[in-house]
């Protein structure tokens, strides 16, 4: 049984489309051919995102990177801002149909580069102790790390996952807070 269907595609689309028209009402820019070539090829990403949700395709490096894409054009477009700067996720957001769909599709793209925020502190700052997984959870909340809820944890407070690699990049940049900023 598949857990998105294509209802959810119509509401995501829904709110981009209703997103489009208030920022080309405001440029004196909108028409319906305009949004109807929009929708066609937003709408087979967003489909194919909840292909592999659903678990429907095998991963492969051609697979990943259009999925990657996908997604990336998905949050791009719920998330983005006129002034290109990173747009923190609501608390409720991973809730949401919306954003199960971007977890499990996040968990399909990097399973094996998702850590925990103890194993982010001891990687970033060789030891794991309460003071370093604090400094990760301000990367977090400061927008400095990406993370996704771990489906298979239910508490809240143990289910964030961050992306190795940006944890190696930041530790390598000296870029995480400080406690107490």
């Amino acid at each position: 049984m598949a857990l998105f269907n294509h209802q959810l595609a119509e509401q995501i689309t829904a709110l981009v489309l209703q997103r489009y028209r208030s920022l080309g009402q405001a440029l004196g820019a909108t028409t319906l051919a305009e949004e109807a070539a929009a929708e066609t090829a937003f709408q087979h990403n967003l489909n194919l995102l909840i292909e592999v949700a659903n678990g429907r395709h095998m991963r492969s490096e051609i697979m990943l990177r259009r999925i990657e894409l996908a997604l990336e054009q998905l949050l791009d477009l719920l998330l983005g801002n006129a002034l290109q700067s990173k747009a923190v996720f609501p608390e409720d957001f991973w809730q949401s149909e919306i954003g199960i769909l971007v977890s499990r599709t996040r968990w399909w793209i990097s399973a094996e580069d998702l850590i925990t925020i103890s194993n982010a502190a001891a990687l970033a700052f060789g030891q794991n102790n309460q003071a370093n997984r604090m400094r990760i959870s301000r990367a977090i909340d400061n927008g400095l790390l990406d993370w996704v809820p771990d489906p298979s944890v239910a508490n809240p407070q143990q289910n964030r996952r961050v992306l190795r690699s940006q944890v190696e990049r930041l530790r390598d940049l000296s870029r995480l807070p400080e406690l107490g900023d």
